[in-house]
C-alpha cells in the first residue's frame, strides 16, 4: 500500500466543540475587526468545501497558512518552529513532549 498522510497517521484529534471554539477565540473579545475578519476566512473555507466538488487545496492552503500566522504568537516562536509544527501536527515524540515541560511549555 502507497504512503498516503490521511491513513498512514490516524488522528487522535477529537472534534472540535462550541467550547473548544470559544476557548480558540477569546483573544477576539474587544477587537471586532480582527473577529470579523476570521469569520469571513471561515466562511471561505465553508464555501470551498461546500463547492461539487470541494475546493480541498484551497482550504489546506489556509489552514497551512493559518497555523504559520498564529506561529508568532506561541510559545514556540522563541523555541523552534519545526517543534511547534510538530506539536500542533501532533509528532511529538514522548522525549520531546517531556523535554517541553521541562522547560514549562504548555501544550
Amino acid at each position: 500500500m502507497p504512503d498516503n498522510r490521511n491513513t498512514d497517521k490516524p488522528t487522535e484529534q477529537q472534534a472540535l466543540d462550541t467550547e473548544d471554539w470559544e476557548i480558540a477565540f477569546a483573544p477576539y473579545k474587544g477587537d471586532t475587526s480582527a473577529a470579523l475578519n476570521m469569520g469571513f476566512n471561515l466562511m471561505v473555507m465553508k464555501v470551498y468545501l461546500s463547492l461539487d466538488p470541494p475546493n480541498l487545496q484551497e482550504v489546506l492552503e489556509g489552514i497551512e497558512h493559518a497555523i504559520e500566522a498564529l506561529y508568532p504568537y506561541t510559545q514556540f516562536h522563541e523555541i523552534c518552529h519545526d517543534m511547534y509544527i510538530k506539536v500542533v501536527g501532533g509528532d511529538l515524540t514522548l522525549e520531546e513532549e517531556e523535554m517541553l515541560k521541562k522547560l514549562g511549555i504548555k501544550f
